[in-house]
């Protein structure tokens, strides 16, 4: 297995075929429609990276990003979005997002970010200080 990745999107058709191709590439992939529904399961499971969607009702991409960030300080998370701009680049990677992805996706760019994203988050921190992940 190459990482656990939790997919987070209120499109089934975007959870199913992000689903479908991640597993393809070896990595062990949960799914939900929702924010709230990723917090949770990210209190049950561990997961290496979360893929979120940035326009879901109720909590949106950055609301999920800074609430999974909070918990869990370590986990990487990628934000993705069919409403690209640079405001909302740059805030979701000042809330600590590791990368952001304009839908609709280039796989083979999904997939470079994804590994990316894994290797990073296996990687301490520098310093005597900094948490170990």
């Amino acid at each position: 297995m190459l990482g656990r990745i939790l997919v987070v999107d209120d499109e089934e058709d975007i959870r199913e075929a992000l689903e479908m191709i991640l597993a393809l590439e070896g990595y062990d992939v949960r799914t939900v429609d929702c924010g709230a529904a990723a917090i949770a399961q990210a209190e049950e499971e561990h997961f290496d990276l979360v893929i979120t969607d940035l326009k879901m009702p109720g909590m949106d991409g950055v609301e999920t990003l800074m609430a999974l960030k909070q918990r869990h300080p370590c986990l990487q998370v990628i934000v993705a979005t069919g409403y690209a701009s640079s405001e909302t680049a740059r805030r979701c990677l000042s809330e600590g997002a590791h990368d952001y992805l304009k839908k609709p996706f280039d796989m083979e760019e999904l997939l470079r970010l994804v590994e990316r994203a894994i290797a990073d988050g296996r990687v301490p921190p520098d310093g005597p200080s900094a948490q170990r992940c």
